[in-house]
Order: structure tokens, then C-alpha cells, then sequence
């Protein structure tokens, strides 16, 4: 088989097949511990592995606990950003 000029074997196409499978559960597994979808991720990486796993590196992480959340609506009520009610809001739901 001939390509791009290049004659390369049906083993060749195979490993590279099979390493692409592989590579790919790496931004797909460090998306997954950050609450995003392995499966979407898995594709990503399949087709686009290293960018896949520059985008999954640097994601912000869906799983925040729930008192750093509410840290950060306090730091913004202290900073005046947000009102008292809508603190008190995302708080009762955060709780």
C-alpha cells in the first residue's frame, strides 16, 4: 500500500491504528476526573491527540466542592460584585 509516496505495509496501518485507540483514554480519562464526558473526549483524542490532551490539561475542573464554591460567592459579595441576595440564593442551593 502507497502512502503519501511512501510504501508502508498493512502492519504498519494497524499499529498506528491501535496506538491512536490507546492514546486516546489519556485526555479522555483526565476529562472524565474533571466532570466532562470520556466519551467525547475519547473521539477528541483519537483524531487530535496532543491537542486533546492540552485542552483536557488545562479545563477548569467541573467537580469543585461545594464550600470552595461558596467561598468564592463570599469573596464576591465581599468585593461587592454580587448582592446579599443573590449570595443567600446560590448558597441555598449550593446547600
Amino acid at each position: 500500500m502507497t502512502v503519501m509516496g511512501y510504501s508502508v505495509g498493512y502492519g504498519s496501518v494497524v499499529f498506528v491504528l491501535i496506538l491512536s485507540l490507546l492514546l486516546a483514554v489519556i485526555p479522555a480519562r483526565i476529562a472524565k476526573g474533571k466532570g466532562y464526558s470520556f466519551g467525547g473526549f475519547y473521539v477528541f483524542g483519537f483524531f487530535f491527540f496532543i491537542i486533546a490532551l492540552i485542552v483536557a490539561l488545562v479545563m477548569k475542573d467541573k467537580n469543585e466542592s461545594k464550600p470552595d464554591q461558596l467561598l468564592q460567592y463570599k469573596k464576591l459579595l465581599d468585593e461587592g460584585v454580587i448582592t446579599q441576595e443573590e449570595f443567600d440564593k446560590k448558597k441555598s442551593e449550593l446547600l
